[in-house]
């Protein structure tokens, strides 16, 4: 099409459309709707059919007046009711078959109260038995869930225990390397241990072997030496913080402390602190009391902090325990520090009877160094590994 085609043809449909917009009754009526639905659509007012929901025209309202709504003008044609000849026929076809009926049972009437009576009681056996049965399947139904359940409990009892001691034998836990991980870099932090000759704590012989021989749940006596080393002291820390961990896992708390660890003198007592200091932040407190501090000021810092481990001297102990300011009776591992310098500076009787005031069920290991056998026996009262 030429240019001046297109201007043309664009001209002329300007005009009609002005001519539509000035005089809408001159267009047809299907126009007209197209217009007045623009204007409504343009204003913001839409009809029904032209939502987001519309209906379709149908051959009653072919222009979509209704919306899809039914006339209220049209009257719906009822159903034809039946003639009354075939009301007729039915009403006699249920007239002969209650006549039928009525003759049967009269015909009947002779034995009928027998059977009806013989009826009536075969009913009641069987709602008899069926109440019985019920009541017997039920009772046997309720003992086999209750054996099952018995079964099932005991068989659930068995595989803990089983597990938990194959989680014992076989490794130590992940918190029990963590302690020892802990103390392992503390020490090479300070210089006590040397990086390149000392093996770290968590790969220490003699420390699994403690771990195993602890585990068994038996004391523990040890005479390689008269003094035990950082790593036998890191050891028997973490095993000891390990124990707490676990039993508080299970829901059981400890109000007393768990650890009382008695060393010859006052060097000691800092050498052991040292050693459990770093457990602090995993919730572990340590207290030691020897003579190098006063007594009010040990006294104030057990009231303060309520230690789980103990690191004290014989005699100062038994101070503090005369005086009523702590209570080791509910403690439940004692390690005896030096049994030999201890029975050589005559403490052995006070060692004796701070034995004597803790429980029975309490555990025991012992670094002998040389002492006597009787010295030994009087503070392991159970079976021991050596």
């Amino acid at each position: 099409m030429a240019k001046g085609d297109d201007i043309r043809r664009r001209k002329t449909n300007k005009a009609n459309r002005k001519k539509i917009q000035k005089d809408p009754s001159s267009v047809s009526a299907r126009v007209a709707s197209i217009i007045a639905a623009k204007k409504r659509r343009k204003s913001g007012r839409r009809s029904k059919c032209q939502g987001m929901c519309f209906s379709l025209p149908t051959p009653e309202d072919p222009f979509n007046d209704r919306h899809g709504e039914k006339d209220a003008n049209i009257k719906h044609k009822k159903m034809p009711m039946p003639s009354q000849a075939n009301a007729k026929i039915s009403m006699n076809k249920e007239s002969d078959v209650q006549r039928k009926r009525i003759c049967d049972s009269h015909q009947g009437s002779i034995n009928h109260g027998e059977s009806k009576r013989l009826k009536v009681t075969n009913l009641k056996n069987e709602k008899k038995l069926l109440v019985d049965t019920d009541k017997i399947g039920k009772a046997n139904l309720a003992r086999l869930g209750n054996k099952k359940l018995q079964l099932f409990a005991e068989h659930q009892v068995v595989v803990d225990q089983k597990r938990k001691s194959l989680e014992k034998s076989v490794c130590p836990s992940k918190f029990l390397l963590f302690c020892l991980k802990s103390i392992n870099d503390s020490l090479l932090r300070d210089g006590e241990l040397n990086r390149a000759q000392d093996e770290p704590l968590m790969v220490d012989t003699w420390g699994v072997e403690f771990w195993k021989r602890f585990s068994v749940g038996k004391d523990i006596l040890e005479t390689s030496g008269t003094s035990p080393t950082l790593q036998q002291i890191a050891w028997v820390a973490s095993t000891a913080a390990d124990t707490i961990a676990s039993n508080e896992k299970e829901g059981l708390s400890f109000t007393n402390p768990f650890l009382l660890y008695l060393v010859p003198s006052q060097k000691d007592a800092v050498k052991v602190r040292s050693v459990c200091k770093p457990l602090k932040a995993l919730g572990i407190h340590t207290v030691s009391l020897h003579p190098g501090a006063s007594m009010d000021h040990q006294i104030q810092g057990l009231k303060s902090c309520e230690p789980e481990f103990i690191v004290a001297t014989p005699e100062r102990l038994w101070e503090v325990v005369s005086l009523k300011a702590i209570d080791i009776s509910r403690v439940s591992l004692l390690v005896v520090d030096g049994l030999a310098s201890l029975s050589k500076s005559g403490l052995l009787e006070v060692v004796k009877c701070i034995r004597q005031s803790i429980s029975r069920n309490s555990r025991t290991v012992v670094f002998q160094g040389c002492s006597s056998a009787e010295a030994v026996q009087s503070i392991l009262m159970g079976p021991f590994h050596e």
